[in-house]
């Protein structure tokens, strides 16, 4: 091949200089000359002062020859080529990052899904300008799944971060709303943190899709109300409680309104009240395993004791430990168990007497509450006398007693 005229790669003639670039890149292609045409690129994107208008010019009329290549080693020589000549240039990062891609697709497809993510993950698509917001979002998403393939759950979590959740408020990407939650779900799954599950189940609730499709929005709201009762108690957690409780769609739903309305009503219920129905109900989900499933179920039990034991707080100053046990359906080694858990985790105040067996709720109080308290007491009791007294020279008068 006759080297280009001086004119052409120094720069003199931008319109001239792409026409033949773009001509030669297409002559190779028409002939089917496959080495040639990687030889060609990279040739010309290696010429001294070369134009990068050149390079972008050939680069995206060579991108469109790799979908149109059956021959795998064929499109993988032309995909390394053009990554190759790509790299360190932003003028055609847009083409680089769909090349990669397709490579790492190509990688997946022949089970190395580790590879795949190697490939895919060194490129931080967040920072291009020329990728529009769908591809942008899809390319990250396809980071994530990837991610979790493999098992890498603290770099799914960091590439999630990349996406704002605000960008799906646009109706126009709804399905990668569902799919990041949905991808948000099985990291979270991992990491058994169970209101982030009910806030990504939630969201997906509020979709428009969701909401059309009855099957659809009745297994999201179940799957709220189960993540939702899973959750350790505090006050965002019960917040949560009481909004969903008011959800319509729940009435069509009797067991997990129920459910629901079990955790709201302070009154004690056992577990077995519940469980063969939860059980059959968690089976339904396919995505769970036997271990999680099972895993849920025994967490659930532990929400349900720990429940008892707040409705039992909140009606008790002192209570002994075997009655508490009792009113709880827990051994006395489960039963302190999850009282020292609960006050270790200030969800409910407690002290224990052991030799005298005896469990006091009431925090003692401090100086100035006692004092505050008095005050209370004999600002009420002086109250009270007043208006004693008022009433008796009422009755004095109206029967006009000396």
């Amino acid at each position: 091949m006759h080297p280009l005229p001086p004119l052409f790669w120094q720069g003199a003639d931008v319109g001239g200089t792409t026409e033949l670039a773009v001509a030669m890149v297409q002559m190779c292609y028409d002939a089917k000359n496959w080495d040639v045409l990687n030889e060609t690129i990279t040739m010309m994107s290696k010429r001294r002062a070369q134009l990068k208008q050149v390079v972008g010019a050939m680069v995206r009329l060579a991108t469109t020859f790799v979908d149109e290549q059956k021959d795998e080693t064929l499109k993988l020589q032309l995909i390394h080529t053009l990554r190759a000549v790509s790299e360190g240039k932003i003028f055609v990062e847009v083409e680089r990052a769909r090349l990669t891609k397709t490579l790492a697709v190509i990688h997946e497809s022949k089970g190395d899904i580790e590879e795949a993510r190697k490939i895919m993950q060194d490129t931080q698509v967040e920072t291009l300008g020329g990728m529009d917001k769908r591809e942008k979002t899809e390319f990250i998403l396809e980071q994530i799944r990837l991610c979790l393939a493999v098992g890498d759950h603290i770099r799914a979590y960091i590439v999630a971060r990349k996406i704002q959740v605000k960008v799906f408020k646009d109706p126009e990407i709804e399905d990668l709303k569902i799919r990041y939650y949905g991808l948000i779900t099985r990291y979270q799954r991992h990491m058994k943190n169970w209101l982030e599950i009910f806030s990504a189940h939630q969201a997906t609730f509020d979709s428009p899709s969701v909401q059309g499709d009855e099957a659809a929005s009745h297994r999201c709201l179940k799957l709220q109300v189960i993540y939702l009762v899973l959750a350790p108690y505090d006050k965002d957690q019960w917040d949560q409680m009481q909004r969903l409780a008011t959800e319509k769609k729940l009435e069509q739903l009797p067991m997990f309104k129920q459910l629901l309305k079990l955790f709201i009503t302070k009154e004690i219920f056992h577990f077995a009240e519940l469980k063969a129905g939860l059980e059959a109900e968690l089976v339904l989900f396919a995505e769970l395993t036997d271990e999680e499933r099972k895993l849920m179920l025994e967490t659930m039990h532990t929400r349900v004791s720990q429940h008892n034991i707040q409705v039992v707080a909140g009606y008790y100053g002192r209570i002994s430990m075997p009655r508490l046990a009792e009113l709880t359906g827990l051994s006395m080694e489960k039963m302190e168990e999850q009282l020292c858990e609960m006050v270790t985790k200030k969800q409910v105040y407690a002290r224990i007497d052991r030799p005298a067996g005896i469990i006091t709720f009431e925090a003692p109080k401090t100086a100035n509450e006692m004092l505050n308290d008095w005050s209370g007491n004999i600002g009420e009791l002086l109250d009270k006398l007043e208006k004693t007294c008022h009433l008796i020279h009422k009755e004095n008068m109206v029967h006009k007693i000396s």
